[in-house]
Order: C-alpha cells, then structure tokens, then sequence
C-alpha cells in the first residue's frame, strides 16, 4: 500500500490482488473449445452410464476422464464436459490420437465393457470429436483486460487454469518465516500450493496435517478486473487411505504437481478408480503413482478383514506419508488444530507481494463512517485514567476481577415484556422439560443468572409454576423421561400426557418448551448399527410433537462435554439456548431497536427487513426422487409507536401464509419438506418456480405492510441460481436484457420482487460470507491526520469497509474476529508465529510453569462478510443500508457476539436448520486412527 496517496483513515489489507496482465505475464494454456453436438454426445453418454449403473454411477466417466488426462498431462489438466461452452484446458499440449484413445477407454469402460475388448481403431463419436477439436495456445492476460466500467467475462477456462502458473511462481520462492526458517511450497493440480516438506506434526508423533494455500481467481462487484484471492488452511491427513475422501500423490519425475485424487468406493474401501488404471495401463502410460495408491487400498482393506476376523482393534500405521497423504471426507477429532492464524495470513501476503512484484495491485477497502451499537456484553467502557486505577489496584490487592467487565448476556426482563405485549398475550411461560436432574439444576440456575434470582427456595416441584419476574414471566418444571429419552419408541406424544395441556398458548399466556436432549450413544443402543444410530434421536420426534402444539422448543445437551459444567461457572450452551427459545417465539427485545436506531438521512429504523433462506436439500443415501428445495423467510418490521417492540413474522414454502414467527416455524415443522413439484421437470424450472414462490410472498407481505417500504436480503451462494441480477455479471442488468452469453438459459426473475411494481422492495441487499469467494482480511493499516505521524498497523478490526470499486455501486466488507481468537483466555493463538513455530506442552509440578501444546488448538483469523445493496433510493441510502446490514450482524437474537448474517436472514435460516427433518447424516468414521471419539474399533 502506498500511503502517501491516500486519505488519512482506517484501511483494510486483504489478500486479494486484481488480476491484470502485469501479473500473469506471458503464461499461455492449451483450450478445446467443445462445440455444442459433442456436448450433446456427453449428455447422451452421461444417460447411458445412469441407466447402466444409476445416478450415483453416473459420475464415473468424469472421474475416469480427469484422472487419466492429469496422468496425461503431469497433471494440469481441467475437463469441463457440460454447461453453455464445454472445454478441456491443460498446460502441456496433448496429443490428439492419445486423447482420442483415452477417451474411448472412458467410454468403454464406463459403459461395462473389458479394457482389452474395447478396440481403439473403433473409437465412438463422442472420442472423434473432442480429439478432432482444435487445440488452440491462448495467452492468459488477452482475456484479463477487463472492460472498462463493466464487469469482467472471461471465459471458464481462463478460472480454472490461472493458478497453475501463479502457484508456480510463488513456490519458486521460500516462503520465510519470521525466525528464517524457510518453508517449501509446491504446487498441486488444484493451482494451488502445498507443503508437503514441511508437515505439521503432533506432540506425541504419528499424526500429520499440511499447510495448502489456495490460488483462487473471482469476480467482485463492480471491479472491472478479475481477483485473485489467496487463502491458506490446515488440511488434516488420515492415518488410513480407505475412509478417506481425497488423497494427494506426489508424482514420479521432475517439475510434476502434487496430484490430488478422488477416491471411489464406500467408507472402508476408497481406492483409485479402477478404470483409471486400466485406461493408463492399456495405453501404456506411467501410472506408478495410481498403482501406489491402490496398493494402499488393499493392505488397509486387508487389516481391517483381519481385524473383524479376529475381533480386534483396527490399528493402521503411523508414520510419515511419503508418497501418499489421504484426507479424511470430514473434520474428524484430530491431534492437530484448525486454522493457521493470522500471523501466517500475513506473512502470505508479504511472500505473494515479494513474488508478484510490481504486478501486485491491491484492493483499496476505506473504512465507513459507521457506529456499531453498544451490546449488553460488550465490556464496560472506562477512561484511560479510571483503567490505570484499576490496574494499580489489582496489583495491590491480587484481585483477579476484571478491568472491564462484561454486561449481563440476557436482554432485560422489561423489554421482553414489551415484545410479549407487542404479540397480543399478558404473560410468558417457558415450560422445562427434562430428565436428569443435572440438566433440571442448569435450566434454573440459567433463569436465576438471568432474571437476578437467589435459587434458595425457589420451587421447582413438577408443574409448580416459578415466578421469574412480576408474575409475567414465569417458568414450569415438567419430568419427562418417556417422551425425551432417545430409542425407537413412536408414540412421543401419548408419552408427553397431561403435560401437553400446559404447553398449549391460550388464555393470554405464550409458553416456549426447553427441553433436554442428546444424541443417542452406540454404548446406550449396542445392537444397532452406527450407521441408524440417528434413527434412534429424540430431538427430531418431540418437536414434531410440540410444534403439532403450536410451542416453540429449543434444546439442551445433558449428557457429553456440553453437559460438563464447572459449579459456578459459566453454562453457555444453556444461556445461548435460553436466548434462542426466545428467537423461536419471536420475542424482540430492545437490543434490535437499538441497532435499528436511525443513523444519517435514510430512516432504516421504519423500514421493513425481510431475509430470504434458499436451500437444496440433496438426497441421502438410499434416498429416491428428485432433490428438495427448501425456502424460508422472515420479515422484521417496525413498531407503530417509539416505545414498541419490533415484530418478527415467518413464511415458509411448507406454509405460505405470512404469521407470527413462532407460528410460522410451528406450521413449517409440523411438516415434512415440500416434494418437487411434477411440473417442474428440469433445472431451470425448479429454480423458477421456487423464486415464484417467492414472488407471491414478497407480495403477499406487501399488502400486510398497508404500503410500507421493505428491503429483502438474500445469501449470494444459495439464491444466484433463483435471480440473474444476483451475479456479478449480471449486476445492474434490466430484466431481459441480453447479455454476453446468450445461449444461457436465463432464470424467470431478475431480482426478488422486481416484478411486484409500486410493492417491490426498496432494495435488494446480497450477502456473500462464502471463504473462497469473499477476500481474507490480514491487518488495518491507520493513518492519521497529523501531517508526518506514523502509520499504525492494527492486526484486527470488526469494522465495515468499503471497497473503492471502479463503477456502479459500492462494495463493503464487515470484518468479523472470532469469538475463539479474542474471547475471555482465547490467548490469540496464530496471531504472533505460525503453526511451525508452535509451542510445545510444558509439563512441571510448578502450575505457573505449566504451559498447554499450540499444535492441538485451533489458531484463528479474522473472517469477512460481503454486503453489497443493490438498488435504493441513493447512494445516501445504499450506505445506510450496508451499515443496518452490518448492525443487525453485531447485535444477534441468539447469542452474545457477531454472527455471519443479518437478524432477518438468520431466523429465517434457523427455521430451516431446526427442521426435524434437517439431520446431520452418520459419517465413516475412521477407526484406529485417533479421528474418532475412542481410540480403537472392536470388530464383531
């Protein structure tokens, strides 16, 4: 950053860098450009392989294609088969009577025929077009330029390919630490990098996880250039290749890649594609590294049979990888943390500006002129003088009190009164149903710390009623071990008996179920399988149950490591699930008014906020039909008077009807996630007509605002695919109008409720906190006013920054530091040294001496949001939103710090992710191998 040409302010340091041709140079590639019948032959070859051998099946050709062509290649090589232009790009030219019988072995193969069978004279239609495509060398940077005021269209090829030769470049230099160590990089086929000299490696020995850095090429909004974004993360290896998903493969020879394999197969038989090998060993390739890889396969497969045979543990070898590094499909339990900190992110940035030398052009981020509103846990602000005092004093006294602490976690019991009475009902009651008595003790010593209450002689008596406060908030204590405790038992509401009576919301009175949970054990439930283990939870049954009630319910672990509580110590998953019952019944306190407080000339504090959650529910294993989409919404709108309380109302595709939150998230638990629609009989269709749906609520809420202006908010990732005017390309585009690629087939709707006339949205405002997407924040450089002061360099910030975009509307970041890295004995770990140069244990029987080991924490950064309005009244009024947009992120309903998005997109998201239906699907785990929760499997 030069800053002598900028103004004084706060200005964000990302590792992001336009990508222009001073920075690729003169890198070429090699392209196939598929014309549109050989796409058509790859289609009528993919329905070939689904009627052979099933969807599941039907990628085999694909991965048949690609890993034989990487094999080809050296391994840079991208096969993209389908979609608007079909290409194949590679960094080495390709022999096209090679590619013409490698894709003839794919062809056979895939189809069932036997590699010495299939004669390559006789290639198929499909092989004898892709081979007689031209091969043309194209030069990186002509397509880089970038029109001047619009955004970049580049084609596909030009994302996939440009980092084969930029990781080159940065693996060409060591990448320093700061004690001068140096770190060597090498690229992989991803065009990324990896660090397989240098592995992490765990105290005790025998565990590995490697450093990658991805080399990513992006759009933003409004940039004219494309942008590459550089990130780096732990990846963990498995001590096993078999239950593992990927694996990286160092190859034979000089200046090769590090390939990175798909493996096939099911959990506890991954393995190289068989059909790769057969293609390579017909065409008589090197495929040494493949074969390698195989023969892992079948020793592991051979241990685990001998295991089961005998009946012992599963034990694979430990020890250093070499040649093969398999990674696990899952984050696992694993001696070795996640993250590598913000020390290394910056020292990333630092190798990558030494690389790119004067090519190197960084985005400008400038801090917004924004206030964030005080929450009650944010720490008690005090004078410099007054924290001087303090400090003194404690030194003095030995006191271990904090200089600045925290306000209550809990809203005031007045304010969730007012958002009660603002519902229509007199009284809250929140009825507690438990099972242990631990899990009872919990719930009321939450209630306690929340309400300011002495627990002596409170009585918790089954069905005595707890006053909590003034008689308008009171609490209920029912024992139900029958309808809580997991098993196979269907009758959950015959089990709940007279207590379903007092869980109905009548006669003025709001109840909220909190009920005790766990997931059901394999040493609970020996005779059934791992695998149905899910089958068996209660959580998904009882609140079928209670939503059929119309009562909201919220959760709490009794049993496990959540369930282990410190006496007197802070229970955070009880007090973060208290709040989140009170999300579930809708109750606003003044913490959302607060952040809603109008700021600068555009009244977002009377003003509508409606958050959109789009999801694809994919079938499961031994699922059948077509994929659900699920759609929720919620609008948060503003009380008639000042001293009101927001309202919250809910929508879902299950229940289109606009209601009360509470009711809303009731009606849509209470059924099963909506079937695709048999009209809708192709992509283009289902997507259509779920932004339809969407449509037909946007304008249904419209006539419950009696006129009122709203905004909507939508997650990037999931509802691009809904609306084109979602897309960076596509940004400021009129419906219908034409744009570069005008054979793509175009969704219905541009943007939601564009088509509702006076009733659409006032603006549409797009969230974006995907990783690989979103430019990795590193450090805030500050610069004064006072002519000739130094720059102050900060290494955090939860400030919103705006980026300087070349055209069109603005683009802001909102900096988010993890709870992990900056809470209450976080220790900031990553934020001084990288994970090479962790500290180890320190073990002594002085306990001032005693020192935990760095490698098995996880070592946090800071993440980012993107927020980009589109649409509004003004410039005035886009920054205002984009600053409401971050307030409603800072200030949340559930829990005490920031969360990823808005309050309005947030419950609308939890209404889906509390569906009964919405369940973590029981993952391979890896036995023997430390990565899952016992140390070794017995084999029956």
């Amino acid at each position: 950053m030069n800053d002598q040409n900028l103004e004084p302010g706060k200005y964000l340091h990302t590792l992001a860098y336009r990508c222009t041709s001073g920075l690729v140079g003169d890198a070429t590639v090699r392209v196939r450009q598929l014309d549109e019948e050989t796409g058509k032959l790859w289609s009528t070859f993919t329905s070939q392989c689904k009627k052979r051998f099933g969807k599941e099946e039907a990628q085999a050709p694909y991965t048949i294609a690609t890993t034989v062509l990487q094999v080809i290649t050296g391994g840079y090589v991208y096969f993209e088969p389908t979609g608007a232009s079909p290409f194949l790009v590679s960094r080495q030219s390709i022999d096209s009577d090679l590619l013409c019988k490698a894709f003839t072995l794919t062809h056979g193969l895939a189809l069932g025929e036997q590699v010495e069978t299939i004669d390559l004279r006789r290639p198929p239609e499909l092989a004898r077009r892709i081979a007689r495509t031209r091969e043309r060398v194209f030069a990186l940077k002509e397509h880089l330029a970038g029109a001047k005021g619009a955004q970049p269209d580049a084609p596909n090829w030009v994302y996939r390919s440009v980092g084969w030769g930029l990781a080159e470049s940065l693996a060409a230099t060591a990448f320093k630490l700061s004690n001068g160590r140096e770190i060597t990089l090498r690229p992989d086929t991803t065009g990324g990098l990896v660090a397989l000299a240098d592995p992490w490696e765990n105290e005790g020995g025998g565990r590995y996880a490697v450093c990658r850095t991805s080399v990513r090429l992006k759009t933003l909004p409004n940039v004219q250039h494309p942008v590459l974004l550089l990130d780096a993360r732990v990846s963990r290896i498995s001590s096993s290749l078999i239950f593992s998903s990927t694996a990286l493969a160092v190859q034979p020879g000089e200046g090769h890649p590090v390939l990175e394999v798909k493996l096939n197969g099911r959990g506890g038989a991954k393995t190289i594609p068989r059909q790769a090998l057969q293609a390579l060993g017909r065409l008589k390739m090197d495929y040494s590294i493949l074969r390698t890889i195989a023969d892992r396969s079948e020793r592991e497969q051979a241990l685990r049979e001998r295991a089961r045979a005998f009946k012992e543990k599963l034990q694979f070898p430990r020890e250093n990888p070499g040649q093969v590094w398999p990674i696990p499909a899952k984050n696992y339990q694993h001696p070795i943390g996640t993250g590598v900190g913000m020390h290394h992110l910056r020292l990333l940035r630092a190798h990558a500006d030494a690389v790119f030398g004067d090519g190197a052009q960084h985005l400008s981020l400038r801090q917004s002129a924004m206030t964030l509103p005080r929450r009650p846990t944010d720490p008690e602000k005090v004078s410099a003088q007054e924290l001087k005092r303090r400090k003194e004093e404690r030194e003095r006294t030995g006191s271990k009190e904090p200089l600045r602490p925290r306000g209550s976690l809990f809203p005031s019991a007045e304010s969730l009164c007012t958002s009660v009475d603002g519902a229509g009902f007199k009284k809250l009651r929140i009825a507690c149903l438990w099972y242990r008595d631990e899990t009872r003790q919990r719930m009321l010593q939450t209630f306690c710390r929340a309400f300011g209450l002495d627990p002596v002689g409170l009585d918790t008596r089954e069905g005595a009623e707890v006053d909590l406060y003034q008689g308008r908030i009171t609490a209920v204590f029912h024992y139900a071990p029958d309808f809580l405790r997991p098993g196979r038992r269907r009758d959950r509401a015959e089990a709940l008996g007279d207590v379903a009576a007092s869980l109905r919301t009548r006669d003025g009175v709001l109840v909220g179920a909190w009920c005790e949970t766990e997931f059901p054990h394999g040493d609970d439930f020996p005779d059934v399988d791992a695998r149905d283990l899910a089958d068996l939870d209660a959580k998904p049954q009882t609140k079928t149950v209670l939503a059929r009630l119309d009562a909201p319910s919220q959760y709490l672990i009794g049993r496990g490591k959540e369930g282990a509580v410190e006496p007197g110590g802070e229970d955070h998953p009880a007090q973060m699930a208290l709040l989140d019952l009170y999300r579930s019944l809708g109750v606003t306190d003044e913490r959302i008014s607060h952040a809603l407080q109008g700021k600068g000339g555009f009244p977002v504090d009377q003003t509508a906020h409606v958050g959109v959650h789009v999801r694809q529910q994919n079938r499961r294993h031994g699922e059948k039909g077509e994929p659900k989409i699920v759609v929720t919404a919620t609008a948060l709108v503003p009380p008639q008077t000042s001293q009101g309380a927001w309202s919250l109302l809910g929508w879902s595709s299950t229940d289109p009807v606009w209601r009360p939150y509470r009711s809303a998230q009731n009606a849509f638990h209470t059924h099963p996630y909506p079937e695709p629609s048999a009209e809708a009989t192709g992509y283009r269709q289902k997507w259509d007509g779920a932004a339809d749906m969407v449509e037909r609520a946007l304008g249904d809420l419209a006539d419950e605002l009696d006129g009122a202006q709203y905004t909507v908010t939508v997650d990037a990732q999931s509802a691009r695919r809904m609306w084109d005017g979602l897309q960076n390309l596509r940004l400021g585009e009129q419906p219908g109008q034409a744009g570069s690629d005008d054979n793509r087939i175009r969704s219905r709707y541009q943007l939601p409720g564009a088509r509702l006339g006076a009733d659409a949205p006032l603006a549409v405002i797009r969230l974006n906190t995907e990783d690989d997407e979103v430019p990795q924040p590193v450090s805030v450089t500050h610069l004064g006013k006072k002519e000739g002061a130094e720059p102050v360099e900060k290494d955090t910030s939860t400030l919103l920054f705006e980026a300087d975009t070349d055209f069109g509307t603005p683009v802001w970041l909102l900096c988010n530091v993890p709870r992990g890295y900056d809470g209450n004995g976080a220790g900031r770990l990553g934020s001084k040294r990288t994970r090479w140069e962790a500290e180890k244990s320190v073990q002594s029987e002085d306990r001032s001496k005693r020192r935990k080991g760095e490698m098995p924490q996880n070592f946090y950064a800071m993440t980012a949001t993107e927020i980009l309005p589109i649409g509004g009244p003004s410039a005035e009024a886009r920054e205002a939103l984009a600053a409401m947009t971050a307030r409603l992120c800072h200030q949340t309903l559930f829990w005490s710090d920031r969360a990823r998005y808005p309050v309005p997109l947030h419950a609308a998201r939890q209404m889906d992710l509390d569906h009964p239906q919405y369940r973590r699907e029981v993952v391979d785990s890896e036995p023997g191998s430390g990565d899952e929760e016992q140390e070794g499997e017995t084999m029956e």
